[in-house]
């Protein structure tokens, strides 16, 4: 039965036109209607895979984009086309967009022919061409503060702006070139996408085939020219030219200025190469922000979701020396024993830490009924459950040790991709709350060396046996004490140094200490170049950008860490999946496995999974005031989900995936399986889709590159 409070806001909505906004954010994507989701309709109407769907700002109107080169309008609620577009593409297209300020009666289209069309929907007629990329163009992006302007990024490297106000040969410019730039870590990248924060549309995300969001802020960038490649020239006007950045700063900008923000997990950076040698790719299919601008979502191919907080931007990833930031020598001086008779006095009486830690870290009712249920789950080695209670219990008692050094153990046990992170943020925050939390002490100094970061371990281990002198006697401290010398000896007989352990031979890594006197230099002391000796002025001009590329990766190297994972679902087979903001309380994401999920955002735990497609689900798109989602895929139709609270639905209708645990465990086989064993297991199951079913599609036309 509906609570009284939404009975209210049903009552205060049919009052007041104003307060419909105000009841989509609070209630449109409630649990209780989430919780509902259901298969509702279908669209039928295109002949291959529907890889972009875009609503109109009204929710009124639903366009789709698909292989078979056409865009349709559809009226979903009455599961009706109201206008197809043959468009000019010669391949599968990627990007749809109304364009804001327009009233719906222009669109823009983007495809793997490279080209981008602007349509007069009114006229059903394409006013503008542009041919200006030179690879598959996969996002298309608009602000709705900005009419007649929208953006596109390509695997050309390029991020162009486009304003169909200027004719053809002049409407595009290369805000951003990552195929131009002297940077050896991003050099002939690819832009996967791009996403525009509505709340302040002069910040733009991009993602790349590497593990960084970046946010750029626009208002510092000069717009440079390009040239359409069917032009005279035969080329862009940027492709030969090389510059220090993938960004042209504005002249009255300081030249040390870094316009842009780094984002990623922090166990990432140095595991690209490790992942290029299991033929594991990293990089970033989709990107959204929240509806006030606060909140980044960066769906993970080849790993998970992650959730970047914007307002945080001195979350740096906790890699280093986490122990240091904790502990000082007055910890130290606390717990070391002042003789051998005197040693066990340093370990804190048992009886009393412990009576001292219930009254200090007491857990309501409820949050002990759910670490008790955790507590089960995992002797019973059913980690995926336990970690869900886990989640639940942790938002009702958020400063408790004992919950978080739970977690990590449990999150070790599991360990699904970036689990053994996560594990060691929750050692460090047990550590925050209780610096004589001892297992999650010493599960520190392991997970350290899981994410080989040996020589770190070495020394938390060394500063867990200084404090606590009885368990360094331990079965397990010696086992680790022995794991962590021989990966030390390894390394060195490999001739790597101990300091640069799998460092990313791609990515130029700058410390503080090298770049600090660096950075000083330009802020006070710029070059100033003599014109009368050409070979000062090269020399004076190369260490200008040695200084300005130190500057850029020391920003780098600080680049924000997450706030929330979401787990579950498989992000490897294509490289156009999205994942968006379901409401303030949701997030939603497709799956290779032909399903969508959907993650209650505050606690990360699944709240619904719901097969979309046979094959594989790419597009998950809500709609902007009710409770509506539409997803498509590799299927020609596309579906369309509300809350449902008929019982009586048929098998067809009913699409809830029941066996959540299985659907995880399998996605998480995949996701780790080498791309030739994953390619045996979806044959396989495309098989077992035709045997039980008479179809199913085996071609999967959106690889990624």
């Amino acid at each position: 039965m509906l609570d009284q409070n939404l009975i209210q806001n049903l009552h205060h909505w049919e009052l007041d036109n104003y307060y419909f906004k105000k009841f989509h954010y609070r209630t449109a994507f409630s649990q209780f209607f989430v919780k509902h989701l259901n298969f509702h309709s279908e669209l039928k109407g295109h002949e291959g895979c529907v890889n972009c769907l875009e609503w109109n700002q009204a929710g009124t109107i639903l366009a789709s984009g698909s292989d078979d080169l056409r865009i349709i309008l559809w009226d979903p609620f009455k599961q009706k086309q109201l206008q197809k577009i043959d468009t000019k593409h010669r391949g599968n297209i990627f990007g749809v967009k109304f364009l804001p300020g327009t009233n719906d009666a222009f669109m823009a289209s983007a495809a793997a022919d490279r080209d981008i069309y602007v349509y007069d929907v009114n006229k059903n007629q394409t006013i503008n061409e542009i041919h200006s990329h030179l690879n598959r163009v996969k996002r298309i992006e608009t602000a709705q503060d900005s009419p007649f302007l929208f953006w596109s990024c390509a695997e050309d490297g390029f991020v162009l702006q486009h304003d169909i106000r200027c004719k053809p040969s002049e409407a595009s410019s290369v805000l951003l070139s990552f195929s131009s730039t002297e940077l050896g870590d991003i050099k002939n990248s690819e832009a996967k996408c791009l996403a525009i924060n509505q709340a302040r549309s002069e910040y733009m995300a991009v993602g790349l085939s590497d593990p960084f969001a970046r946010i750029y802020d626009r208002r510092m960038i000069d717009l440079r020219p390009i040239r359409p490649r069917n032009s005279q020239s035969g080329s862009t006007t940027e492709i030969n030219k090389k510059n220090l950045f993938e960004y042209k700063l504005l002249e009255f900008i300081d030249p040390s200025t870094v316009p842009l923000t780094y984002y990623v997990p922090g166990h990432l950076p140095k595991r690209i190469d490790e992942y290029r040698r299991r033929m594991k790719t990293l990089s970033i299919t989709f990107l959204s922000f929240n509806s006030n601008g606060t909140e980044l979502l960066a769906n993970l191919g080849g790993e998970q979701l992650y959730l970047f907080n914007l307002c945080d931007e001195s979350s740096s990833p906790v890699k280093y020396d986490t122990y240091k930031t904790l502990f000082d020598k007055s910890d130290l001086i606390e717990v070391l024993p002042a003789s051998k008779s005197s040693s066990s006095e340093t370990i804190p009486d048992t009886d009393s830490q412990k009576t001292n830690n219930k009254k200090k870290y007491k857990l309501s009712p409820k949050a002990e009924a759910l670490k008790l249920k955790a507590n089960a789950s995992f002797e019973e080695q059913n980690y995926v459950e336990a970690i869900d209670y886990y989640n639940q219990a942790i938002i009702l008692a958020e400063n408790s040790p004992i919950l978080y050094g739970n977690r990590a153990a449990t999150l070790m046990k599991r360990n699904w991709d970036g689990d053994v992170y996560s594990a060691m943020r929750d050692c460090y925050k047990a550590l925050m709350f209780d610096k004589t939390h001892l297992k999650s002490h010493f599960r520190l100094a392991k997970c350290l060396n899981d994410l080989k970061w040996h020589q770190e371990a070495k020394e938390c281990l060394n500063f867990f046996c200084k404090r606590f002198p009885d368990y360094a006697k331990s079965q397990a401290c010696e086992n680790l004490v022995k794991d962590i010398e021989k990966a030390l000896k390894s390394s060195k007989n490999k001739g790597d140094s101990v300091d640069d352990e799998h460092e990313n031979s791609d990515t130029e890594w700058t410390t503080m200490s090298e770049s600090e006197s660096e950075i000083s230099d330009i802020s006070n002391k710029k070059p100033k170049l003599n014109g009368n000796e050409s070979d000062s002025n090269e020399s004076l001009s190369a260490n200008n950008d040695k200084i300005l590329k130190n500057i850029y990766y020391q920003k780098k190297s600080r680049a924000v860490d997450f706030n929330s994972r979401y787990c579950g679902h498989c992000n490897v087979a294509t490289d156009i999946k999205e994942a968006n903001f379901i409401g303030d309380n949701f997030i939603a994401a497709g799956s290779d496995d032909g399903s969508f999920f959907i993650w209650d955002k505050k606690t990360s735990n699944i709240v619904k999974v719901l097969r979309g497609d046979e094959s594989i689900v790419n597009c998950v798109q809500p709609h902007p005031y009710s409770c509506y989602i539409a997803t498509s895929g590799i299927d020609s139709e596309i579906r369309l989900w509300s809350p449902n609270f008929d019982e009586a639905l048929t098998d067809e209708e009913d699409r809830v995936v029941n066996d959540v645990k299985s659907a995880v465990l399998n996605n998480q086989v995949k996701m780790n399986s080498h791309p030739f064993e994953y390619l045996f297991l979806n044959l396989t199951q495309n098989a077992n889709w035709n045997t039980e079913e008479g179809g199913g599609h085996q071609n999967v036309e959106c690889r990624p590159s």
